[in-house]
């Protein structure tokens, strides 16, 4: 056995979601799609959906064509947690992977797993705000990878192809991860998915996914995007099937019917600002992407009295050197998240 790996330690979620009425902690689409769609998608699942292993020409075509991409600029995965761990198969040889701190936590994890030493660059603890110059400060001769989340998690921000374009500068491979990149508001912010830029920037990486905007968490369905060199190197550590063909039909689906992404995001954005301005008893973090972060006086100790009688599942965490409090609550929006109990109570205090 690989000695480091005795450092490592993983934990599983065993959480029951059933038990609670509100699911408002993984950034998941807990709004079901129009019921004349979905029983238009139920009605259209056939026994060769689940008996035969899925052939993924199609639907690899359809991601191409509504990403204006080529086939040989997409490597499909079961989620794009498995194309970014894909990614560290790839570049990573023991160096140092550099990236933001707090992000996703698998990027540590799979550091971990590969022998890499993890450079996580703290955001200003007085304006949470990231610094792309002192991320270069730690890009070495060692650096195998850089990553950034954009819009970032759990912050939230977002960094236009100026801000990032020093990093892609250094030629080190550059992922970035746009699982939230749909919730981006458009009032707010002038934005572009850094995917139109891969011709551009021959070591730029980017991943996507079904799992957040589109709603389809349970399919695990991730997209990366490179030129055709690093595709063809990331595909080689590829399963044999990377997806089930539920899971492709579902996603093929979305895509065919991608307006309802476009209002249930819009929803989302609306419901965001709806939600911020009522918590006028709270400090609140907004960010780019579905969810907020809240607290107040208490440290949330009412927040989090109100939210488990109304069972509501959230995150409690502590923002890395922000502020005194330690119990900041994450809640993913929702439409229509404004007009429930347990939020007119929250409200109230």
């Amino acid at each position: 056995m690989k000695p480091h790996l005795w450092k490592v330690e993983r934990r599983i979620d065993y959480t029951d979601k059933s038990e609670y009425d509100f699911i408002l902690n993984q950034s998941e689409r807990t709004q079901p799609i129009p019921h004349s769609y979905y029983t238009k998608f139920i009605r259209s699942l056939t026994h060769e959906d689940f008996a035969y292993y899925p052939n993924t020409k199609n639907f690899k075509e359809k991601i191409c064509e509504f990403y204006n991409v080529k086939p040989e600029n997409l490597f499909l995965s079961d989620g794009s947690d498995i194309g970014i761990k894909s990614i560290f198969e790839t570049f990573t040889t023991c160096g140092n992977i550099v990236t933001s701190e707090p992000s996703f936590p698998m990027y540590q994890v799979y550091s971990s797993l590969y022998d890499c030493r993890y450079k996580g660059i703290f955001y200003n603890p007085d304006t949470l705000e990231l610094s792309i110059d002192k991320m270069l400060d730690f890009v070495d001769d060692d650096t195998d990878l850089i990553i950034l989340a954009n819009p970032n998690s759990p912050i939230g921000d977002y960094k236009t192809i100026g801000e990032i374009k020093p990093l892609l500068d250094t030629g080190i491979p550059v992922l970035i991860d746009e699982a939230y990149i749909e919730f981006l508001d458009t009032e707010d912010i002038h934005w572009d998915s850094f995917i139109k830029y891969i011709d551009e920037y021959p070591n730029l990486i980017v991943t996507r996914t079904f799992s957040k905007a589109f709603g389809a968490a349970g399919c695990r369905v991730g997209m990366t995007f490179s030129n055709p060199h690093y595709i063809e190197n990331i595909s080689k550590f590829r399963q044999m099937y990377e997806i089930s063909g539920v899971s492709m039909k579902y996603c093929e689906f979305l895509l065919n019917n991608h307006h309802l992404v476009d209002i249930y995001c819009q929803e989302v954005i609306d419901e965001k600002k709806k939600v911020i301005s009522m918590l006028k008893n709270y400090e609140v973090i907004d960010s780019q992407c579905n969810w907020i972060h809240f607290n107040n006086q208490d440290d949330n100790k009412r927040t989090k009295e109100i939210l488990e009688k109304h069972k509501v599942l959230v995150k409690y965490c502590k923002l890395h050197h922000y502020g005194f409090r330690e119990n900041w609550c994450r809640m993913t929006i929702q439409p229509g998240l404004s007009e429930q109990e347990f939020f007119k109570e929250l409200v109230n205090g």
